[in-house]
């Protein structure tokens, strides 16, 4: 039986207001279905948003961005990429975690020790002029913001920030 002698078939069959009936069972059914495909979707984005930003570190990049630009720039650069004066934080963020990094800054450190530069006594191997890293425990805008410094030199190390300044 062909298409066009089926459905004549049916409309012989089916009284006209039962196949209303059944057209908006089916359109219902397939509203239903494409509209529960769409929350899903949803749900899924939105999971995957939540645990992005679950996997963040705490602090303000932004509010890191401006301590870092008052605080350590001078040394560092701008962009945290290294000066003759000091050397380039994003690989050395990238391999630590917020409670090293934390230890590091507030008390007086050489960063270069932490590299395989540095001697099986600890010692650095530090350049020629670059200067030890200043203690920052006592500063207290510093000392308020090393979670928000950390966020901001995170997202550099990772590349979730570019070297300018954050949106607020």
């Amino acid at each position: 039986m062909s298409a066009p002698q089926a459905a004549q078939s049916f409309h012989h069959r089916v009284p006209a207001g039962r196949r209303t009936l059944c057209g908006a069972a089916v359109l219902s059914t397939l509203l239903a279905l494409l509209l529960s495909g769409c929350a899903v979707e949803f749900q899924n984005k939105q999971g995957a948003k939540e645990i992005a930003e679950a996997a963040k570190p705490p602090g303000s990049v932004a509010t890191g961005w401006r301590v870092f630009q008052e605080n350590c720039a001078a040394c560092h650069g701008a962009a945290a990429t290294g000066t003759v004066k000091a050397p380039d934080l994003l690989p050395r963020v990238r391999e630590m975690g917020s409670d090293r990094f934390t230890n590091l800054v507030l008390k007086r450190y050489d960063w270069s020790a932490s590299q395989a530069g540095g001697n099986s006594a600890g010692l650095s191997t530090r350049p020629v002029g670059q200067a030890v890293m200043p203690a920052w425990q006592s500063d207290p805008v510093v000392n308020a913001h090393i979670v928000d410094l950390y966020a901001y030199l995170s997202a550099r190390s990772e590349g979730r920030q570019g070297p300018g300044q954050p949106l607020r």
